[in-house]
């Protein structure tokens, strides 16, 4: 049986009951071709995810095992509080993406890598001091994407994929409900299986 690892934040891991996440989902739909593993945590922004990422593969028996890591970080960077600039400076983001890599790479010697970008929110529903820009995420994906080419690691493009979906497929702005997430989860599993195939 292969084994993938699961990376990533709210989208990936739920954020209220009506908002499950795709990791739920991926894990159903590959159940008889690999186990899929995840954090029991929400690994928020990537600098979050660069300090814990340690502390998660020692909870993984035989990471050397693993055979495909789909990773997500970006929304808790992006986010803009009180007016502010977002979280993480663009720069920042991208030099601990790839000190994550990196520590993958390390951890996770036998893994193929894909990289997720970050879903599209509905700005119109989000409370003005508390925003996350869809120009914002577009920036930082772009930079992501640049990163990850430069890399050699596949890219996930899951903001193409959320821009133009109709609002009853969120649970929040955000978040996604069920449908959401299920059609989320249906392109991260067609990356994974195509990964573990190579």
């Amino acid at each position: 049986m292969k084994n993938v690892l699961l990376l990533g934040d709210s989208i990936r891991y739920g954020a209220k009951p009506n908002s499950p996440g795709y990791g739920i989902c991926v894990k159903e739909k590959l159940e008889g071709i690999a186990n899929v593993l995840a954090p029991s945590d929400n690994c928020r922004f990537v600098q979050y995810t660069q300090r814990y990422l340690y502390d998660w593969a020692n909870e993984i028996e035989n990471r050397d095992e693993i055979d495909v890591i789909h990773w997500n970080n970006g929304l808790w960077d992006v986010l803009r509080m009180n007016g502010d600039e977002p979280m993480t400076p663009p720069h920042i983001y991208v030099y601990f993406l790839e000190r994550v890599y990196n520590m993958l790479v390390k951890l996770f010697p036998n893994a193929k890598i894909i990289f997720a970008l970050s879903t599209a929110v509905i700005e119109e529903w989000a409370n003005p001091n508390f925003i996350r820009l869809n120009s914002d995420i577009e920036i930082f994906n772009d930079e992501a994407r640049k990163l990850m080419d430069s890399l050699g690691v596949e890219v996930n493009d899951l903001y193409s994929l959320t821009k133009d979906f109709d609002q009853s497929l969120h649970s929040d702005w955000v978040h996604f409900g069920a449908e959401g997430s299920e059609i989320i989860a249906c392109q991260v599993v067609e990356k994974i299986k195509a990964a573990l195939q190579d």
